[in-house]
């Protein structure tokens, strides 16, 4: 019960986030991570009533096309293998969201995993959540540095997102005199001084109620986990 409690917190952090970062005004959004990170995917145990609002975020990130979710490149030996070829600066089009998310609700003999505890309806309904949306998501590997991340994008906005995330990445520290990528740490500044922003302006525990109290301005009290009431009191 304990470790479902804390999966539920999780998993409202991360539908948090996203939410939040949607709200505001912005030309792109980065996000730190999947898209649809696994704690989303799986409902936390109450598909029916937590896969909608996380379908529908979704969509509007997708209906809104600019954005980029960056994660570490998984332990795949065909996905390391593709990064050691890549030169720095380059990126490849692995799959889209389509062919991640059919893995996820079918199981991946060769990556080792079973398929998703859903009952007949969720399936049928996350399966209908990946045919509208899932090819419109485009996964790339892709190295600013000496080492490869995974970006999700847009499919209509591969080119641009690339750049951008290539950019960003290289501006942390610049480039060196002889136009070498060693300098560069790889990975985009801003989601770093995000990082740095939130650490100094919240102890531990309070960004997590900076996120819930949001979250409740904006009308999001049901779905993804309930908001403890004790931490939501006037």
């Amino acid at each position: 019960m304990h470790g479902s409690s804390n999966l539920a917190s999780h998993a409202l952090m991360l539908f948090g986030e996203r939410q939040l970062l949607l709200a505001q005004e912005a030309d792109w959004r980065m996000i730190h991570g999947e898209l649809i990170p696994y704690e989303l995917r799986t409902g936390v145990g109450q598909p029916r009533e937590n896969l909608p609002p996380v379908f529908e975020l979704v969509r509007r990130y997708v209906a809104d096309q600019k954005f980029i979710a960056v994660s570490e490149s998984p332990e795949d030996l065909d996905v390391l293998n593709a990064g050691i070829v890549l030169e720095p600066g380059e990126f490849i089009e692995l799959r889209t969201l389509h062919d991640d998310l059919t893995a996820f609700l079918d199981g991946d003999q060769d990556a080792g995993t079973g398929r998703a505890g859903f009952n007949r309806n969720d399936q049928h309904t996350f399966r209908e959540f990946i045919r509208e949306v899932g090819p419109e998501v485009s996964i790339l590997l892709l190295k600013a540095g000496h080492r490869p991340f995974i970006l999700e994008c847009h499919r209509d906005r591969v080119e641009e997102a690339a750049a951008l995330f290539l950019a960003d990445a290289l501006w942390t520290r610049g480039l060196p005199d002889d136009g070498a990528t060693s300098a560069a740490r790889g990975f985009p500044f801003h989601i770093d001084l995000a990082d740095s922003v939130a650490r100094t302006m919240f102890q531990s525990g309070e960004f997590r109620r900076f996120v819930e109290t949001r979250l409740m301005e904006l009308g999001v009290e049901q779905g993804i986990a309930d908001l403890d009431p004790r931490r939501t009191r006037g």
